[in-house]
């Protein structure tokens, strides 16, 4: 049976207890005192979007399928301000194109084959299936009340949830005493990066109610890593991202084992990464460690492998940020010196090797203060057993505190490390004032070099004027003096990243 529906209104109460279809743009809108209620066993399918106004009511206990045709939109808006529950029923979208879900309401079961689903608010759902297209959460999160190690499903088509992930936060609760694993499947816009969170029923955590995951850049660089594990120095984190894993409170007792999925991660090696942990709100490279109590797998054992597709680390007793370090390989080549020295406008960037047995070639990277490292150059070995000295010069090195690392390459794609070594390149600001002689309340400074934070006028005597300063453009100041000073000469201080920088100005 089919009808079309364009407007359900207050009074009306409709009980949808056959098949139906409705046709039409945002042409469902139910408004406030209305009632909608399908049936179980009843699928409703709307071609376009729905619209529940404040103070109107929608059950489902059977399906409703909001599908997105070409050159529409087929959006979920409920306005409602009082939460209640949809009923059993199962809320499928799909299409085409993106869609838009809005409700503070409880959904049973959302079913995503489309190409995006984008949150605009929080969405409480106790069954999560995904088939096709990415759940976008924005500042919003993607709620699994439900505590089933099965409320995340992915369709069979959706190996490993690589066709349909959460790109933002997901959020579970979890019972680890009854469940023994619970997956987050969180990734970007680009790919997901499943973590899962295993063995719980062996030790349960306790004190915890629910994790709430996401997937996303790493900030910093590994400016001061240090941690060494079973005598392994861990050399790098890896650039491509790290996961977030934030507990409700901190666990009471338990333990859990963590696989780290590394979809899309370049340059690990057989036995030579593992997960560490630093705490939530770090940017700092030297908070990373190998938890207490912890362990990574024996090597070769799954988990320590490049084929296995994860990374794993068992016994875990806290949550925060996790990454996948690379600890340092041992080739036959030896690393005799690696230095790094301002030279005029340029870096010179020096270094020794010696036994360079079946070495393919040296690539260097460099990062500014709290950055990640980026790839600078590379330089083919001499591939000698003798020493060899080797000299390169960065000839637009970046301005102010800058790191550089040393990267050897085997010719069978082995690689290792170099320590970061440090240099400064102060970038000195000139500038120009105008009108000076100053006979105003305001005068102008052009000026080229490192960013201005500040500025101070100061008299013969010592005293500061109050003056204040905007934007102009770029390169230009406009600096205010709200009450001008007695005539004479005054000290212009700019404050800028580099230091301070003064001219003397005339004030008539």
């Amino acid at each position: 049976m089919s009808f079309y529906m364009n407007r359900i209104l207050a009074s009306v109460v409709l009980f949808l207890g056959v098949q139906a279809i409705c046709l039409g743009q945002d042409m469902m809108k139910v408004t406030s005192g209305a009632v909608v209620s399908v049936q179980n066993g009843v699928g409703l399918l709307v071609a376009g979007g729905i619209v529940l106004d404040n103070n109107s009511t929608f059950k489902n206990e059977g399906v409703v399928t909001i599908e997105r045709k070409a050159n529409t939109t087929a959006d979920l808006t409920d306005n409602s301000t009082v939460a209640y529950q949809y009923g059993l029923g199962k809320f499928v979208f799909t299409g085409p194109g993106a869609q838009s879900l809005k409700s503070i309401n409880q959904f049973e079961r959302v079913e995503v084959d489309n190409m995006d689903l984008n949150l605009l608010s929080n969405i409480n759902v106790n069954t999560w299936y995904l088939k096709t297209g990415k759940v976008n959460t924005g500042s919003f999160l993607a709620i699994v009340n439900n505590a089933s190690a099965s409320a995340v499903l992915a369709d069979a088509t959706n190996t490993g949830f690589t066709k349909s992930w959460i790109n933002g936060v997901l959020r579970r609760y979890i019972t680890p005493a009854a469940v023994d694993n619970y997956q987050f499947p969180v990734g970007d816009a680009a790919k997901v990066n499943l973590a899962e969170m295993d063995n719980l029923t062996a030790n349960p955590i306790t004190g915890v109610t629910y994790v709430t995951a996401s997937f996303g850049a790493k900030a910093g660089n590994d400016v001061g890593l240090n941690v060494n594990e079973s005598g392994n120095a861990y050399a790098s984190i890896n650039n491509t991202g790290v996961w977030h894993l934030v507990a409700d409170a901190n666990p009471a007792g338990g333990k859990y084992d963590l696989k780290l999925f590394f979809n899309g991660f370049a340059e690990l090696a057989d036995n030579g990464f593992g997960i560490l942990r630093r705490p939530e709100a770090s940017v700092n490279a030297i908070d990373w460690a190998a938890p207490s109590g912890s362990a990574l797998p024996a090597s070769g054992m799954p988990g320590r492998l490049v084929a296995d597709k994860y990374a794993r680390r068992n016994s875990l007793a806290t949550f925060g940020q996790f990454a996948i370090g690379s600890t340092l390989t041992t080739l036959p080549l030896e690393l005799l010196s690696f230095s790094a020295v301002k030279k005029g406008n340029t870096v010179v960037l020096k270094w020794t090797t010696d036994n360079e047995i079946n070495t393919s070639h040296f690539e260097l990277y460099r990062a500014g203060q709290s950055a990640p490292l980026q790839y600078l150059d590379k330089t083919t070995a001499a591939g000698s057993g003798a020493r060899q000295d080797y000299s390169y010069t960065d000839r637009k090195p970046l301005k102010g505190v800058g790191f550089y690392q040393l990267k050897m390459v085997d010719k069978d794609l082995r690689y290792t490390l170099s320590k970061l070594v440090k240099v400064t390149v102060e970038e000195m600001t000139s500038f120009n004032v105008y009108p000076n002689p100053v006979t105003g309340n305001s005068l102008f400074v052009d000026y080229s070099g490192g960013k201005i934070t500040s500025i101070k006028l100061i008299a013969m005597d010592g005293k500061q004027v109050a003056c204040t300063y905007t934007n102009q453009s770029d390169r230009q100041i406009r600096i205010s003096i709200p009450v001008l000073p007695a005539k004479g000469m005054y000290s212009l201080q700019l404050i800028t990243e580099e230091g301070v920088r003064s001219a003397m100005v005339s004030i008539q």
